[in-house]
């Protein structure tokens, strides 16, 4: 919300679904395209062939923002690279009671354990969500085998046992020149002075907003007008934030360098002078079926990325009309789709009560 990503909901926004409810295209969230690839079972090979295809066919008639150096641009920097988040359900009950040993194999396999709501939620029934934890700096085809490659030693683990189907403070700056982080800033022009934050705070923003990055960025706007207070914003009102900071539009990572790229570092190690190769060639995946026992462990597969079109700023910067625009080029994308790719796009702003 403090980024501007909710303004004008719900026009613009949309859903699109084949006719199998295997393949999905959300239309103006976070990124303006989230593309998803998911079925039950196991067979990691088939959801990311059908990604692959559906944004090769949507490239052909809206290109995606991309770079040599930071891959395809999102508006959280996390995303950065891949944008790409390759997911099972899995029931491991006797893995998952040995926490320190199953942390572990994720770990060497880069991948991270989650409960299947989400993000900090519990497991039910033993099931977890196991996926890459990677995004910048590897290919999709990398990310995609880090997930396959845990799943199938944490499999191996879990027959085994017997199972089976603190940062620094901002630098002090005089009273004048300062202002206190928290939900009391509401908007770009809150941010008075540098935001100094309550202790025990731990986002990326906090640790690497300093009195020089300050005076040299706060008044600086990137080439589609979007403000370095309006790109600090939701860190600056939101302390729990894990990152702090969104990006207006692909400019903003060049405007806003002297914070953007420490917190680039910092999160995906991925230095200022490196680059991303981007690979969605679904033949280079070596993820064979898995044995008939070993699947059926396994409840879904979901595999999906986000994508913003280079002709447009990122979701913050964006105007109404803008956004409008988007949802018009997606509708021509997925209109065109053929086999079981096809389905129906089905637009927010005009959805009846039974199709929503």
């Amino acid at each position: 919300e403090a980024c501007g990503l909710n303004r004008n909901w719900p026009e613009g926004r949309g859903i699109f679904h084949n006719n199998d409810k295997t393949f999905l295209v959300w239309v103006n969230e976070e990124d303006q395209l989230r593309i998803i690839s998911m079925q039950p079972g196991a067979d990691i090979g088939a959801v990311f062939t059908r990604l692959s295809k559906a944004c090769s066919h949507i490239e052909g008639v809206a290109r995606f923002a991309h770079d040599d150096h930071l891959g395809y641009i999102t508006s959280c920097p996390t995303n950065l690279g891949t944008a790409l988040r390759a997911s099972v359900h899995i029931a491991l009950p006797k893995l998952g009671a040995r926490m320190e040993e199953f942390q572990k194999i994720a770990d060497e396999f880069n991948v991270q354990i989650r409960g299947i709501h989400g993000e900090h939620s519990e497991s039910a029934d033993h099931v977890y969500d196991i996926s890459n934890r990677r995004r910048l700096g590897r290919s999709e085809v990398d990310l995609v085998q880090d997930m396959y490659n845990g799943v199938k030693a944490m499999i191996e683990r879990e027959k085994e046992l017997g199972g089976g189907a603190a940062p620094a403070q901002a630098a002090a700056a005089s009273v004048e020149e300062e202002v206190k982080a928290g939900p009391h800033l509401k908007k770009p022009e809150d941010i008075t002075g540098l935001p100094v934050f309550p202790a025990g705070t731990k986002s990326l923003l906090c640790k690497n907003l300093d009195r020089a990055i300050w005076d040299q960025l706060k008044d600086k706007q990137d080439s589609c007008g979007f403000s370095f207070r309006g790109a600090i914003l939701s860190g600056a009102q939101n302390v729990d934030s894990g990152i702090g900071v969104y990006a207006g539009c692909h400019d903003s990572y060049d405007a806003f360098a002297p914070l953007m790229d420490k917190i680039i570092e910092q999160y995906h190690g991925h230095g200022k002078n490196a680059r991303h190769v981007s690979d969605m060639d679904f033949t280079k995946l070596q993820c064979p079926p898995f044995p008939a026992e070993d699947a059926a462990m396994i409840k879904s597969t979901r595999i999906r990325v986000g994508r913003n079109l280079a002709e447009f700023p990122l979701g913050p910067g964006i105007t109404k009309e803008q956004r409008n625009a988007i949802e018009q080029k997606v509708v021509q994308a997925c209109n065109t789709f053929q086999g079981e790719l096809e389905g129906t796009f089905y637009s927010l702003s005009s959805m009846t009560p039974e199709q929503s």
